[in-house]
């Protein structure tokens, strides 16, 4: 018989199918956060940063879309309040994964909670490196916001901009540096073989 966070995996397996927030990107979240926990020497509960790593983009799926709150966190962590309501995941477990997924956006305010700012970097460094610029290009003609690839690496370039000042852990600041280099080697090669992007 599956545990209860099994269970929960296998739901966001199934309706978790977009390439950009979809359950691929969770799984890479949840590895970066427990490697970012390792790092850092923190403690925290397992079963709880696993849970608001799963649920923390539920809210855009189709399955769950709801048309407000208009911002992903909430709306995310009001579809994931519901789940854990019906599945009986403790009270107490079930806020400290509603108060992670509420603050997981890089930027909003974060708490002294472990699994709150490990979820919050890991999300971060999921927007830097190949693996950032991958997701931008991704959203190409799927998110009204990037119709176009110049767009999405404008996109890209704003979030290797934006993102590193708003990582709190030192392991991550390290990460980001990894992955800015990354970026800053590709969309180098990307301007030279397109006259500056002028030929995409």
């Amino acid at each position: 018989m599956k545990s209860l966070v099994e269970e929960i995996e296998a739901l966001v397996a199934r309706v978790g199918t977009h390439p950009v927030y979809g359950y691929a990107h969770c799984l890479r979240v949840h590895a970066l956060a427990e490697e970012l926990a390792a790092a850092e020497g923190v403690s925290y509960d397992r079963e709880i940063l696993r849970v608001a790593a799963l649920l923390h983009d539920i809210g855009l799926y189709k399955a769950y879309a709801l048309r407000e709150p208009s911002d992903h966190a909430k709306r995310s962590a009001a579809v994931a309040r519901r789940i854990l309501k019906d599945w009986d995941f403790p009270p107490q477990a079930s806020q400290a994964v509603i108060e992670a997924i509420e603050r997981h956006p890089p930027g909003a305010p974060t708490s002294t909670s472990s699994e709150t700012i490990l979820l919050k970097d890991a999300v971060g460094l999921d927007y830097l490196g190949a693996i950032g610029i991958s997701r931008m290009l991704a959203m190409v003609g799927t998110e009204d916001d990037v119709p176009d690839i110049p767009t999405a690496i404008w996109h890209a370039e704003s979030l290797r901009q934006r993102i590193p000042e708003l990582l709190i852990l030192e392991s991550s600041k390290e990460i980001a540096r990894q992955r800015m280099q990354e970026m800053d080697s590709f969309l180098e090669d990307l301007r030279n073989s397109t006259a500056k992007l002028k030929l995409l």
